[in-house]
């Protein structure tokens, strides 16, 4: 009579993989970080939103298809952010970890959406514009020589045309890779859309040959539109001038593409695809693979966020040890090295090799003045760049190089891999003067940077 039946339920042991308190917290760190990251790191920009508006179209995923890939890469940047907690290595170990939790908690994500992370990224926005600058005298180089063989007037001075009397600017909207980030979108935009469609997925290597065949359509896309500015002469900032680079970017960059997206994935191999590939990733319940190699990323993360800080923070304050016979030497916050005598101003900026340049087209431009003029020449024996900045009624001429007081140079991939090679510290040095006489005999009689 006392006896009493009771349905008990199964014990279930707990499961690492299965912890929802991981998952959750892991999701929360990383959405905090990104969320911090879009207000002192990304750029709202047109590039930074149309980017963000294809990714629910691009952000496919293969439910089953677990994946570890992109651990090596999240340990080396978090490693790499951990020694160096700038915004940059952040944003590439959080992009790395946070797709290798996804992969190890939904499925297999598509390489285009990790590609066009990154496209959007002020890290992509600042290594095109370092490299953009060669490029944009190389143009303008070119396009002077195609006129000229066809028998008209032309020379290129720096980034300047001479076409007929005239001069035309060949500035950083009108070549450079200004319109890269955009074409590379449009191509990814293109094989995710023919993926789709033809239930097929591209490998990586023939993903990036058709970016490779982007940039090289970039080139021409902007050798075109330079060719057509300056022979039908359209000033800048008219409406005719932003219509002829739209047009050019659908003729040389966006129909060339759709034949050979098309062609390449006709060719390709069709292999079987789940069905559930091409699902958008959905927040349902998982269990989360290798939990604590995600604990530990997410608590490094949360770390370097902490801790995050400006390169020139972390540069050492000590190597302002160098010197300019006759001039007079300040050293500012940044730890930028300002010299200076009558008649020129000389900016020393320390430049490890691993850094991102800041020279005067970056930090001139930043306080307001627009470059123009920018030339490529020797003066002295120094191979430099120099230009004229203009703000208003100031006009300053300025030339620039890199410097370690045994080697100059201009070119980014000869003097960084100097410097990674163990060769002394490279210098930014900029000098600047109020004509470009004075320039000229500034850069001239400059003595050679001595490091104590």
């Amino acid at each position: 009579m006392f006896s009493r039946s009771y349905n008990l339920r199964e014990y279930v042991p707990f499961k690492l993989t299965g912890s929802r308190l991981i998952i959750n917290s892991c999701w929360l760190i990383y959405i905090g970080i990104t969320a911090r990251l879009c207000i002192i790191y990304f750029k709202w920009d047109a590039n930074m939103l149309l980017g963000l508006a294809l990714v629910p179209y691009i952000c496919k995923v293969k439910r089953g298809g677990t994946s570890l890939r992109y651990l090596i890469p999240a340990l080396i940047f978090a490693t790499i952010a951990v020694c160096f907690p700038v915004k940059t290595d952040l944003f590439l170990a959080l992009l790395f970890a946070a797709l290798l939790f996804l992969e190890n908690l939904k499925g297999k994500i598509s390489p285009v959406l990790f590609l066009l992370l990154l496209l959007i990224s002020p890290a992509f926005e600042y290594i095109s514009n370092t490299f953009s600058f060669p490029l944009r005298i190389w143009l303008s180089g070119v396009a002077a020589s195609l006129l000229a063989k066809m028998g008209m007037v032309a020379s290129a001075a720096g980034n300047v045309i001479q076409f007929k009397g005239s001069e035309f600017s060949v500035d950083q909207a009108c070549a450079g890779l200004h319109m890269l980030a955009a074409s590379f979108m449009i191509c990814l935009f293109m094989i995710a859309h023919y993926q789709q469609q033809a239930a097929k997925q591209l490998h990586l290597m023939w993903i990036l040959f058709l970016l490779v065949f982007t940039f090289a359509l970039n080139i021409l896309c902007n050798l075109c539109r330079i060719l057509l500015l300056v022979f039908f002469k359209i000033p800048a900032g008219t409406l005719m001038h932003d219509l002829t680079g739209i047009i050019c970017l659908l003729i040389y960059v966006v129909l060339p593409l759709l034949c050979l997206s098309s062609f390449v994935l006709k060719r390709t191999e069709k292999p079987y695809i789940d069905p559930r590939f091409y699902k958008t990733i959905r927040l349902a319940p998982d269990e989360l693979r290798f939990p604590l190699i995600h604990l530990v990323l997410a608590a490094m993360l949360v770390v370097i966020t902490l801790n995050i800080k400006s390169m020139d923070d972390l540069n050492d304050k000590n190597v302002s040890n160098v010197s300019l016979t006759g001039y007079k030497k300040a050293v500012l916050e940044s730890g930028v090295i300002k010299f200076e005598k009558a008649g020129a101003l000389v900016y020393v900026k320390p430049s490890p090799f691993y850094c991102l340049e800041h020279n005067p087209m970056i930090c001139w431009q930043g306080s307001g003045y627009v470059f123009s003029e920018i030339k490529r020449g020797a003066i002295a024996g120094r191979e430099v760049y120099w230009g004229v900045l203009t703000k208003a009624k100031d006009k300053i001429y300025a030339a620039w190089w890199f410097d370690n007081g045994s080697i100059k140079s201009v070119n980014e991939f000869e003097w960084r891999w100097a410097a990674a090679k163990g060769a002394k510290l490279f210098y930014l040095v900029n000098v600047n003067a109020a004509s470009e006489a004075a320039l000229l005999e500034a850069v001239k009689n400059l003595p050679a940077i001595k490091q104590d």
